[in-house]
């Protein structure tokens, strides 16, 4: 026995240094029944570092939905128990590693309705602190200093709905992984079985990770959804260099745990449980742990382990043996022996004795192997003696149809591991001689029955070694019950089987509507001593044929010939699409069943009145469809026709053996815009004060009124008159008028009228322009479905000022006031010869020059007319001839001149 000494203690607490409490631990969530499950939490707690205050008399976990991070519920679990957690070798133990285990648990409902999102849940709950004294990882105490690297733990696992596909889901996550309970030391060798089991069959694949942290240095966080921080590893440690072990820390897929370290020290790590059921991941649990390695094992050797085949005179098989058994040899003969030694039995410091013992594994297959094993499978070595043991295989093979491969160990009594030593032993057992069970009745049988028939088959089976036979029947994915068929053991003892399989092929009773072909298989197997499988089968082939029956037929009359089953029409909006369906079955005279799928090509559905029903009847059905396609009913915005499928379909199922028969008719219909005329806009001179409308052009000279009438017009009467907006259309590139002109909208049917007027003023003309040029639009819009139209109109407005020009002006300069009717006042007149009038000779008023005045002087200047009148005139009668003097005064120019009295 490799005793640590008492003394070593003083060493090791140093090395720990300040420490909370969590070792570790992990979730477990364990179905009951229905939807009741009990949750654990189990929390490892450091013994002798750890602070009592921190020792939770409950928990309040939380559950969380995958999918969104929505928290569920909150559950407390109390404190159930707690229990030390005991070494591999008792005698090892000084005091280096105290640790207890915590044991939280609750019952906990998952409601169906709540828990059956695909994605699953997980239930965290988050605890610090970890150790303070942890090598590889940063865990310093955040009491002094809220800023320093602490390290607490989530404890995590998540799980699936307990609903999928509508159907309950059962599932336990995996539990009883044992804990750490042994230290290790530098360079030797450590390992331990991390492994879990589960309850429900399911793969668990292990892996390591980095550990998580909690979100904050609070005793006990609040709940909060993942992500989860990680702990920050300590240079040069990490994620592949956990504990930097020559080889380093390592998991097997089955959760075996090996290291051999090179570094003293408290090491944390984390172990990931994936679940995985038919190849699909369901659930995962992490499970943290710490690891100390001190240097606390005494130089050992590690025993030995021979192997020898019953019939050789020595030892020689130190790695690899390989056996083979006969199925006739005796039970005593079917033996190994093996021979283990350990070089610690010559050691003084070992007191010249050692402890060993041997145990057998399995390493190609899954089984408990104590049987093989001796009643007595430990011993004392003493000055370098030896012990021998004997390993005796069972008569029946302990891998079927393969070689056996066992490892069988030797340990010694190391501290704080045994040492051990390995002989792999290739065992091939052959069975005892065995005849398999065989049939005596016919098989394969092939046989075909008209419906209505019954016919029954009989099966004989025996074992010439009289072993019990054990007695099945499969089918190829089909109920017997439901077709018809039926099994009848008569007899069966050991050696012996007979019965008969009946079937009553009646399709008035049974449904052959799926299959019509069956194929039964009766298997028998014998319980032989090594129940090795061999089972024999009798196959029957069965075949049923059903009675004629015609095929039911549709029909519409949207077309001539029956035949046709795509009927291809084309209706425009607002028009109505009626039709009769018919469909007959007029040789059985079967019930008939029409119903109608309405569907576009897209899948969006179509308005189709048809009956809201399927409508029945014997022989001949018949049913009515139509759909007056209104505005709202179809968008065709942007688009040339829409295209709908209306499926009509007839089934005779109803008929004696409920077969399936159907008649489809498709009417494909397309659905092509209304028919639009466009509306007309019309203007015409409301007045004729203007000069000219020509085309889209008005010229007229200031001073003159605008006038237009608009009229609008629509010629579609059908389905309704369409309603008209006569209106102000885009002025875009427009140049307006003022904004003194009149313009009112208007709105109704056909025919739609309104009117423009406006006088233009000086106002239009300043800077010594002359001439204005503005544009209008106007637009003339239906509502017609889905077609809407416009007319426009574009209008040039020309607008001129009055010609001012004085080039003809020559003012008269003679008067003669005798009374003979001639030039008898003076005045700015011009007789037309045409029309014997006379004409004003002025200049014409315009927006920059208006008459203002007229006078006449004598020749002493003194003024003796004036008027401010343009059709003025003056009458000289007392007035002395002579000459005289007028000034003609205009606001931009003035004339002056003399004219002369004579009479």
């Amino acid at each position: 026995m490799k005793k640590v000494f008492a003394g070593l203690v003083l060493i090791l607490i140093p090395l720990l240094g300040r420490a909370s409490h969590i070792v570790g631990g992990e979730f477990e969530l364990i179905h009951l029944n229905g939807f009741q499950y009990r949750l654990n939490l189990v929390l490892y707690f450091d013994q002798l570092n750890g602070n009592p205050g921190a020792l939770d008399n409950f928990v309040d976990a939380s559950i969380f939905r995958m999918a969104d991070n929505v928290r569920i519920q909150g559950i407390r679990l109390p404190l159930d128990s707690s229990s030390l957690v005991n070494y591999t070798q008792p005698e090892c133990s000084n005091g280096e590693l105290v640790t207890v285990r915590l044991f939280y648990t609750a019952l906990l409902t998952l409601n169906p309705d709540i828990y059956n999102h695909p994605q699953g849940y997980y239930i965290s709950w988050e605890r610090c602190c970890r150790n303070y004294g942890i090598s590889n990882i940063y865990s310093e105490d955040p009491n002094p200093n809220s800023n320093v690297r602490f390290a607490g733990q989530t404890f995590y696992l998540e799980f699936p709905p307990v609903m999928k596909d509508g159907q309950p889901f059962v599932d336990s996550t995996p539990r009883l992984f044992p804990p750490l309970n042994d230290y290790a030391c530098p360079y030797r060798p450590y390992y331990t079985d991390f492994g879990g089991i589960d309850d429900d069959g399911d793969s668990l694949v292990y892996s390591l990770v980095t550990p998580l942290s909690t979100r904050a240095a609070a005793p006990i966080p609040g709940p909060t959804p993942r992500p989860y921080p990680l702990v920050q590893w300590r240079p040069p440690y990490g994620p592949t260099n956990m504990l930097g072990g020559a080889p380093d820390l390592h998991i097997s897929p089955d959760g075996f745990l090996t290291v051999t370290p090179t570094n003293q020290g408290l090491f944390v790590f984390a172990v990931k449980v994936e679940e995985y059921r038919d190849g699909v991941k369901i659930g995962e649990t992490r499970r943290d742990f710490q690891m100390l390695v001190v240097d606390a094992c005494p130089v050992a050797q590690p025993p030995q382990i021979k192997g020898k085949k019953l019939a050789d005179a020595s030892y020689t098989y130190d790695e690899t043996m390989s056996v083979t058994f006969s199925g006739s040899v005796s039970d005593g003969d079917r033996c190994i022996q093996v021979q283990v030694s350990d070089p610690d039995s010559e050691s003084i410091q070992d007191n010249f004795q050692e402890r060993v013992k041997i145990k057998a594994v399995a390493i190609n297959f899954k089984k408990d192997l104590t049987s093989i094993l001796p009643t007595v499978s430990n011993a004392t070595l003493l000055n370098g003696s030896t012990v021998e043991f004997t390993i005796c295989f069972p008569q029946c093979p302990l891998l079927y149809g393969g070689i056996a491969e066992i490892g069988i160990v030797a340990m010694d009594d190391a501290c704080s591991l045994p040492l051990t030593d390995t002989l792999k032993v290739n065992v091939l057992v052959e069975p005892p001689p065995n005849n398999p069970p065989r049939f005596t009745s016919p098989t394969p049988v092939t046989s075909t029955l008209n419906e209505g028939d019954q016919q029954a088959w009989p099966y004989n089976a025996v074992d010439d070694d009289g072993d019990p036979l054990i007695f099945s029947v499969l089918t190829n994915g089909f109920s017997m019950a439901a077709a018809g068929m039926t099994v009848n053991t008569t007899n069966l003892v050991p050696g012996a089987l007979d019965g008969e399989l009946k079937w009553d092929a009646y399709c008035d009773i049974y449904d052959f509507t799926q299959r019509t072909s069956f194929q039964v298989t009766v298997q028998v197997e014998d319980q032989d001593l090594c129940l090795i499988p061999n089972p024999k089968k009798a196959i029957y082939n069965l075949n049923v044929i059903l009675p004629g029956n015609a095929d039911p037929i549709i029909d519409s009359d949207l077309t001539t010939n029956p035949a046709e089953r795509r009927v291809t029409v084309t209706r425009r909006v607002t028009e109505a699409l009626n039709f009769t369906i018919t469909g007959k079955d007029l040789t059985d005279n079967d019930l008939l069943v029409l119903s109608a799928y309405n569907g576009p090509v897209d899948s969006m559905k179509a308005p189709v009145a048809i009956a809201a029903t399927p409508v029945t009847s014997r022989g001949t059905v018949s049913t009515a469809a139509g759909w007056v396609i209104g505005c709202a009913d179809v968008d065709l915005t942007g688009k040339e026709k829409e295209e709908f499928n209306f499926q009509f379909i007839v089934v005779d199922n109803a008929n004696k053996c409920r077969v399936y028969k159907a008649d489809t008719l498709d009417v494909e219909l397309t659905v092509l815009p209304p028919l639009n005329q466009a509306p007309q806009l019309s203007v015409i001179n409301g007045n004729g004060e203007f000069t000219t409308l020509a085309g889209d052009e008005l010229t007229l000279t200031r001073g003159a009124s605008i006038n237009l009438v608009l009229t609008g017009t629509d010629a579609d009467v059908s389905p309704g008159k369409d309603q008209l907006k006569l209106q102000l259309a885009d002025q875009k590139d427009n140049v307006l008028p003022p904004s003194d002109y009149t313009f009112t909208p208007v709105e109704g049917v056909s025919p739609v009228q309104t009117s423009f007027t406006w006088t233009p003023d000086c106002s239009i003309f300043r800077g010594g322009v002359t001439e204005q040029v503005y544009t209008i639009s106007f637009e003339l819009v239906d509502d017609h479905c889905q077609t809407a139209k416009r007319d426009s109109l574009k209008l040039t407005l020309r607008v001129k000022e009055v010609d001012g020009s004085d080039t003809n002006f020559a003012p008269p300069n003679f008067v003669s006031p005798n009374g003979d009717g001639y030039n008898d006042y003076y005045a700015m007149e011009q007789l037309v010869p045409e029309t014997g009038e006379l004409k004003n000779i002025l200049p014409n008023d315009n927006c920059s020059s208006r008459f203002e005045y007229v006078r006449i002087y004598n020749r002493w200047g003194k003024e003796i007319f004036r008027s401010s009148e343009r059709d003025f005139k003056w009458f000289p009668d007392d007035t002395a001839a002579g000459v005289y003097y007028y000034t003609i005064k205009f606001t931009a120019k003035e004339y002056r001149g003399t004219l002369t009295v004579r009479y």
